[in-house]
C-alpha cells in the first residue's frame, strides 16, 4: 500500500506536467497534442498495427482522418530530425580568426557583408579581422535556429582585441645599459631574443632549436636587470658547473665568492649573489630557496617541469610566482604533447593564465570520462601557437636565423639481416601482444617496452659491425645508445680496435662530462662519443664531430632531436648526417611510426621542425617492409607518455638477469 498522500501525488503529477511541456517546448513540439491519460493504445503484433482509443491522435489505419495523421506526423518528424550546423572559431594570427563550418547559402551571405573578409579557396575557410569578431556574432544571430557557431574564448578576445593590451615592440627596446663588449658578442637574432625578455618584463620562455644559444640570451636578459638581484638559476644537475662557468666569464662584475653551486640538501649561504642548482635539489631545498627571495630565477631545461602533479613542478611555480623575473629555457618546451606546456606558461604568468581545463578543453582536445579529464590529445593548434610566440615565448629555428650553419641531413639506415640475433621465443611472444587487438592499451604498452629491452640485444652484434666500418672511415663520430649493455658493447669494439673514445652515461659526474668533453672537442686522438640516450641529450656541446648515430631509438622525438644537435650547433661548420639504425622485424617496426606521429603533433603547435619524414630523411639499405600491425593502434597521443620509471624497472630486471647468467 503506497505511503503517499493525495497531496504529495498532486505535487508529483504537476512536476511530471510541467516537465513534459518542458521536453516538448526543447523538441519544437508545442503544437502537438498531448495524449490523456484515459487514452489506451493497443499493439497487434500480428499486422504492426496500433489504435489510439477516445481522443489520442493517433488513428487506426481504417480510420477516415488516415491522412490528416499521417501528414501531422511527418511535419513533426521533420522538425525533430533537423540538423544543426555548428562551428568554431580559431585565432590564425594576433589579428585575424578563422570560422571552421560547414556551407551554408545564408551563413556565406553574411560572411560576404563583414569589413576584410579573406576566403582560401584551399581550405575552404573565411577569416575576419579579430576587431569584427562581435559583428559577426550579432550578424549571425537570425541563424540561431539552423547555426550555431562557438565565439573566441573570452580570454583570447581580451588577450588580442583589446588595443591598449597590445605588447610592446621587441624592436623598440633600449639595450644601453647592457655593456657595449657583451652586446657586440650577440648574434642579431640573440639581440632580438634579449628585447623580447625585456619586452615582457623578464618573465618569458626562449624556446629556440637546440644550439642557438639561448644560455647567452638568458644572460642578456639577467644583465638587464642586474638590479633586481639575487639570481637562482635551476637546471639539470650535469649543467650546474657549465652555468658557473659562463657567469664567471660573461659576469665579470658578479664577486665570484658571491656564486654558489647547491651540492647538497639545505646548504647554507652567506649573502649569496647567485644560486645554482638543480632540480632535485631544489625540490629538496625548498624552505631554504624560498626564504632567500630571489629577484630573477632561471630555470633551464624547463621542459622538465612539464608534470603539474609533481613535486618539482608545484616548487618551481611557488619559487617562480615570487620571483620579479622569470626566464626558461627549452629548445624543446613539449615533448611530446601541448599539455605539457600549460605549467610552465602558468609560471611565466604567475598564475594569471588560464584554468588547466580551459586550457585542456581549448587546446587539448579535453574529454571528461568516468576516470576524469583526458587532456592527451591536440586541437586549435594554430591558435595556440599565436597565443604563445605572442605572448610568452620567443622560438626561431637554425634554418631562419642562421643562413651559414651547415644543414643537417637524416638517413635510417636499415641493419644487416644476418647480423641481427636470432629472435628469441620472449621476442616471438612479445611481437604476438603487441599485435593483439583484443589486448588493453596498458597491455600492450608494457610488451611493448619489455619488447624495447629485448631489441637492444638483438640488434648488438649489427652495431658492432657497423660501428667497425663507421672506424674504417676515421672521422669522428657520435653514437647514442639506452641500455648499458648495448653502450657496453660499443665500448668494447672500440677498445679491441684500439680507438680512443670517451663515454657520458647515467654514472657520468658533472666534473667529469665537462673534462671529456673537452678532451673530445680539442683532441684529435678521441674520435668517437659513446652517449647515453637520457644522460647526454642536452647541456653538452661536440661540434668536433660531424656524424651522429643513433644505435637505438627512444620512443620520445624531443629528446631524440635534442640529441642530435649535440653536433648541430653554433660552432658547427659542416653538415652534419644522423643516422638511425633501424633493425627489421623488432620493436624498432613500432617505435618509428611512433616518433614520427608524435612529431606531427608538435609541428602544427610551431614546437618542433622535424617531422622525420620527406626530403631530410632518406632510407638506405633497405629491405622490404614489414607486415607487422602500426604500434599507432594501440599507443596513440591518448596513451600514458612511457617515462623513464618505466624503462629504470626493465633495466634493472634486465641488469640482475644478466648477473644471474654469469654466476651461472
Amino acid at each position: 500500500m503506497s505511503s503517499l498522500t493525495d497531496e504529495q501525488r498532486k505535487m508529483i503529477e504537476e512536476k511530471k506536467k510541467a516537465a513534459q511541456a518542458k521536453l516538448a517546448l526543447k523538441f519544437g513540439m508545442k503544437t502537438t497534442p498531448s495524449i490523456p491519460q484515459s487514452a489506451k493504445i493497443n499493439y497487434n503484433n500480428n499486422n504492426n498495427q496500433c489504435t489510439l482509443s477516445k481522443t489520442g491522435s493517433i488513428m487506426s489505419p481504417t480510420s477516415s482522418n488516415i491522412k490528416t495523421s499521417h501528414n501531422s506526423y511527418s511535419k513533426n518528424q521533420n522538425i525533430q530530425s533537423k540538423v544543426m550546423i555548428r562551428g568554431t572559431c580559431e585565432l590564425i594570427s594576433k589579428d585575424r580568426f578563422t570560422v571552421h563550418v560547414a556551407y551554408h547559402q545564408q551563413l556565406i551571405s553574411i560572411f560576404k557583408t563583414i569589413q576584410n573578409k579573406l576566403y582560401d579557396p584551399k581550405t575552404s575557410e573565411w577569416s575576419f579581422p579579430i576587431i569584427y569578431h562581435d559583428q559577426l556574432m550579432i550578424s549571425i544571430k537570425p541563424l540561431e535556429s539552423d547555426v550555431k557557431i562557438d565565439k573566441l574564448p573570452y580570454f583570447i578576445l581580451k588577450m588580442f582585441k583589446a588595443t591598449e593590451d597590445i605588447p610592446t615592440d621587441p624592436s623598440t627596446i633600449d639595450l644601453s645599459n647592457i655593456d657595449d663588449n657583451f652586446l657586440n658578442e650577440l648574434y642579431p637574432f640573440q639581440q632580438s631574443g634579449v628585447q623580447f625578455g625585456v619586452s615582457k618584463k623578464g618573465r618569458c620562455m626562449i624556446a629556440d632549436d637546440m644550439g642557438l644559444g639561448k644560455t647567452i640570451q638568458a644572460i642578456g636578459i639577467i644583465k638587464y636587470y642586474y638590479d633586481d638581484f639575487p639570481l637562482l638559476i635551476i637546471c639539470p644537475s650535469s649543467m650546474r658547473y657549465t652555468w658557473e662557468e659562463e657567469i664567471r666569464e660573461k659576469m665579470p662584475n658578479v664577486p665570484v665568492t658571491g656564486i654558489y653551486v647547491l651540492s647538497k640538501v639545505n646548504e647554507q649561504f652567506i649573502d649569496p649573489s647567485v644560486v645554482i642548482t638543480s632540480y632535485d635539489l631544489m625540490t629538496k631545498s625548498k624552505d631554504m630557496l624560498l626564504k632567500l627571495k630571489f629577484g630573477i630565477v632561471v630555470f633551464d631545461e624547463s621542459h622538465s617541469l612539464k608534470s603539474e602533479k609533481s613535486a618539482r613542478t608545484k616548487v618551481a611555480n611557488s619559487i617562480g610566482m615570487k620571483s620579479t623575473r622569470c626566464i626558461l629555457l627549452s629548445g624543446t618546451p613539449a615533448l611530446s604533447r601541448p599539455i605539457e606546456l600549460y605549467t610552465q606558461v602558468k609560471i611565466i604568468s604567475k598564475n594569471k593564465f588560464i584554468s588547466p581545463i580551459e586550457y585542456g578543453v581549448r587546446y587539448c582536445n579535453g574529454r571528461e570520462t568516468s576516470f576524469g579529464w583526458d587532456f592527451t590529445g591536440s586541437s586549435n593548434m594554430r591558435e595556440l601557437k599565436v597565443v604563445l610566440e605572442t605572448q610568452f615565448m620567443i622560438r626561431r629555428l637554425k634554418t631562419e636565423v642562421l643562413k651559414q650553419l651547415p644543414q643537417k641531413i637524416r638517413n635510417v639506415v636499415i641493419l644487416k639481416a644476418e647480423n641481427i640475433k636470432s629472435r628469441s621465443q620472449d621476442m616471438d611472444d612479445l611481437e604476438s601482444l603487441v599485435n593483439n587487438k583484443s589486448l588493453k592499451k596498458t597491455q600492450v604498452r608494457g610488451a611493448l617496452l619489455e619488447y624495447f629491452n629485448h631489441t637492444g640485444e638483438a640488434k648488438l652484434p649489427a652495431i658492432c659491425d657497423y660501428i667497425l666500418n663507421l672506424l674504417k672511415e676515421g672521422q669522428k663520430f657520435l653514437v647514442f645508445a639506452h641500455h648499458q649493455k648495448v653502450m657496453n658493447g660499443i665500448c668494447e669494439v672500440l677498445e679491441n680496435n684500439r680507438t680512443y673514445y670517451i663515454r657520458i652515461d647515467g654514472k657520468t659526474s658533472s666534473e667529469e662530462r665537462k673534462s671529456v668533453c673537452d678532451q673530445f672537442q680539442s683532441e684529435n686522438i678521441y674520435r668517437v662519443a659513446v652517449l647515453s640516450i637520457c644522460a647526454a641529450n642536452s647541456g653538452i656541446t661536440l661540434t668536433a664531430a660531424k656524424l651522429v648515430v643513433f644505435a637505438e631509438l627512444y620512443w620520445n622525438p624531443g629528446i631524440l632531436t635534442q640529441a642530435e644537435d649535440r653536433a648541430h650547433r653554433i660552432g658547427q661548420a659542416e653538415t652534419v648526417t644522423i643516422q638511425y639504425l633501424l633493425a627489421k622485424g623488432t620493436a624498432d617496426d613500432h617505435l618509428w611510426p611512433l616518433i614520427q606521429s608524435k612529431l606531427n603533433v608538435l609541428n602544427k603547435a610551431g614546437l618542433s621542425k622535424d617531422n622525420f619524414k620527406g626530403d631530410s630523411t632518406t632510407v638506405v639499405n633497405c629491405a622490404t617492409q614489414s607486415n607487422q600491425m602500426s604500434i599507432l593502434d594501440y599507443l596513440d597521443d591518448k596513451t600514458d607518455e612511457l617515462d623513464e620509471n618505466d624503462l629504470k624497472f626493465l633495466d634493472e630486471l634486465e641488469e640482475s638477469q644478466y648477473k644471474r647468467r654469469r654466476k651461472c
